[in-house]
């Protein structure tokens, strides 16, 4: 399948500088023309890195978290009136080419976001503390969602128009992985999931939260939705 020449694919980049254009690059090479880079006030070089090899880049001031920089581009895509907006970790574990298999399903589906999950292929290389970790946040965040999601941490999504102008996202941190699917379901947003593959190396596994802050991201995400 062919990727509509409108997808803007946003990458949330927290000192990423040593894989950075790698990534970019990937994305050119499967046929991604718009890349954006939110450098999310990072301390190396992530952002001349990122411009140097053609992405787009919004710089945040300081580091506000990775639920930030995702707002930061929804607010971007909004502004610009895009019609697709793919979110990919910036570390390099996405695989470019499963953005087709998202833009398929969501024609396919008539779907308003869809999550790449990984849960629903082969979990190989997938070190166990993350398997854990993302097993409580997937039961936590479907505590407060009508429908069960495999892998609602996810960090590869595709949003189109209507998910877009809906999701006004509040979580700078990670809790809103969590946020996003509970929000489009308030919205009345179809929401589906597709296989995808998924890249572990030393350096990806190095990144993102560890065991005990997922956790607690998880806890606070789910005592904040209910209580606040």
């Amino acid at each position: 399948m062919n990727l509509p020449d409108d997808l803007h694919v946003l990458l949330p980049a927290y000192n990423e500088g040593p894989v950075i254009a790698d990534v970019i690059h990937t994305l050119r090479e499967a046929g991604i023309v718009h890349i954006v880079v939110v450098n999310d006030g990072s301390d190396d070089e992530t952002g001349q890195v990122a411009r140097q090899a053609g992405a787009i880049v919004v710089d945040h001031l300081v580091n506000r978290g990775a639920g930030a920089a995702v707002q930061t581009g929804i607010e971007l895509a909004r502004q610009e009136n895009w019609s697709y907006l793919a979110l990919m970790d910036a570390d390099g574990q996405h695989v470019a080419e499963d953005l087709a298999k998202l833009m398929a399903n969501l024609k396919e589906q008539e779907a308003d976001l869809v999550i790449g999950s990984r849960f629903l292929a082969s979990q190989k290389g997938m070190p166990r503390d993350r398997k854990f970790y993302n097993g409580i946040a997937n039961f936590l965040t479907n505590l407060l969602t009508k429908k069960n999601y495999s892998d609602s941490q996810s960090g590869l999504r595709l949003l189109n128009r209507k998910a877009i102008e809906h999701l006004d996202l509040q979580v700078d941190g990670f809790g809103f992985c969590s946020e996003m699917v509970v929000l489009a379901e308030r919205a009345g947003l179809k929401i589906s999931e597709t296989p995808t593959s998924v890249i572990y190396t030393k350096y990806s596994t190095s990144k993102g939260q560890d065991f005990h802050v997922g956790v607690r991201t998880a806890f606070n995400f789910l005592w904040n939705t209910l209580f606040k």
